[in-house]
């Protein structure tokens, strides 16, 4: 496995671990202090820099429906 498959297979726990958190948050912080713990998994990815924007998006997806 390349280096950049690595970086995305890590971006993509990532993500579904976030998924996975967000429904038992009741604020976006706690949401975000919860994910700060799995900030490795973005390590080499453009993602690192703009974590808490994704995370606010996925936040307004999610209560939005």
């Amino acid at each position: 496995m390349g280096m950049y498959n690595l970086i995305a297979d890590n971006v993509d726990k990532f993500y579904t671990l976030a998924e996975n958190k967000i429904g038992e948050c009741e604020c976006f912080s706690e949401f975000a202090n919860s994910m700060q713990t799995h900030l490795q998994l973005l390590a080499g990815s453009s993602d690192s820099d703009c974590w808490e924007e994704a995370l606010y998006e996925l936040w307004q997806e999610k209560w939005a429906r």
